[in-house]
């Protein structure tokens, strides 16, 4: 296991990186996506994005059939960040998912790819057999939606997806969580919550993440669920992975088959290698400096960076996904625009869904060649939705 501090970087360097060779001329309709959780009836708002310059459009509401629910924290309300993890929100091929933590069901809609903010519920919204849903993931190889449940009633279920029909039931009842997952409905976090759930890129294992706790004597690490993907199926047993000093990890994105980049708010981001067998073990230990809580991540190809967004100080992190080297760090002005939520990148822009109910959008452009990072846009999405909480944010095409 390998080790940075990176103390002497300075704020705004960029990393100098070889970007992969990409499309420059897709003209194909896009899109950026939120959820609305809202406890009188979700919504998901779809932004149209701008193909010149990436800046997005107002929002169109589409209900998603469900109800939202916000977690607590230990003195009340969580406030902005209702659901404690990520991917509340996932697009693949021509299709959006996400859950209704307040109905306990998810849902499934098909995006119009001549407007794709034009979409369409598939089916019905299909319980999820236990309670407050917070995050879900797609298979597009498999044809498998699961999700993670964070109540009191938890667990793991999965869903096939049928582009007529909508999902399937694939359980009968949810892959079980406990012990490592004890919570209430609504959950009280963040320590102790689940984080987030997610395929490897070859589809053959279904990951889950459950926060520890540091405040506990000894402090308890959070878990890492692989469940094994046998003949086309997801499995029921789980191998189970617990790593001492990712103490409250949100999860993250596999960067190949072998190797997930994780965030953990505790000190940073850390490399995980995968094993054959679906065991996890910590190869790079990053500690970011000044880091508050790093909860959001997002990995961008193009530029072959993975991003650490700490929702306390606003800054992002940008790693290199090879060494866990930090290669840069820059501020978009949080203090002013929102602290950030969740984040989604698409070619050269990055879609920041931040505290004060906005979109902010950063131009990527030319930080392969080290140019800052810079604000776009910030667009006010509060007329959007009457609780003004929002969680996830997904791009289309993915």
């Amino acid at each position: 296991m390998h080790s940075f501090s990176a103390l002497h970087l300075l704020f705004g360097l960029i990393p100098l990186v070889v970007p992969r060779i990409v499309n420059r001329r897709d003209t194909r309709p896009r899109a950026a996506y939120t959820l609305d959780n809202d406890a009188a009836g979700a919504y998901i708002l779809a932004l149209r994005i701008n193909l010149a310059d990436g800046t997005v459009s107002p929002p169109v509401r589409t209900p998603t059939g469900g109800l939202g629910l916000l977690g607590n924290t230990a003195t009340g309300p969580s406030g902005p960040d209702g659901l404690f993890g990520q991917n509340a929100v996932v697009v693949s091929e021509d299709y959006l998912f996400t859950v209704n933590p307040g109905s306990n069901t998810v849902s499934m809609f098909s995006i119009n790819i001549d407007n794709p903010t034009d979409l369409s519920l598939v089916g019905r919204p299909v319980s999820t057999l236990a309670e407050f849903p917070m995050s879900v993931a797609y298979s597009p190889a498999l044809k498998i939606v699961c999700t993670i449940n964070g109540g009191a009633m938890n667990g793991v279920t999965c869903f096939s997806a049928d582009h007529a029909k909508g999902l399937i039931s694939l359980d009968s009842s949810p892959r079980s969580l406990s012990p490592y997952l004890n919570q209430s409905t609504p959950p009280v976090g963040p320590p102790g919550t689940a984080s987030d759930i997610f395929f490897n890129p070859a589809s053959t294992a279904l990951f889950a993440v459950v926060k520890g706790n540091p405040g506990t004597t000894p402090p308890t690490p959070s878990t890492y669920f692989a469940w094994p993907i046998i003949n086309g199926k997801v499995s029921r047993n789980a191998v189970i992975s617990q790593i001492p000093d990712l103490l409250v990890n949100f999860g993250g994105d596999f960067v190949n088959d072998d190797i997930l980049a994780s965030v953990e708010s505790t000190f940073g981001v850390a490399l995980l290698k995968v094993s054959p067998s679906f065991q996890l073990t910590e190869e790079v230990h990053t500690i970011v400096p000044n880091q508050s809580a790093i909860c959001w991540s997002v990995y961008a190809p193009r530029f072959s960076t993975f991003y650490a967004v700490d929702a306390g100080t606003g800054v992002l992190t940008t790693i290199d996904p090879e060494t866990g080297a930090i290669s840069s760090q820059f501020s978009y002005g949080a203090a002013e625009v929102g602290r950030p939520l969740d984040v989604g990148v698409d070619r050269t822009s990055m879609y920041v869904l931040t505290t004060d109910a906005s979109i902010a959008v950063l131009s990527l452009e030319g930080s392969d060649s080290g140019k800052v990072p810079r604000l776009v846009q910030n667009l006010d999405i509060s007329e959007g939705g009457s609780t003004k909480v929002f969680q996830g944010m997904a791009t289309y095409p993915s």
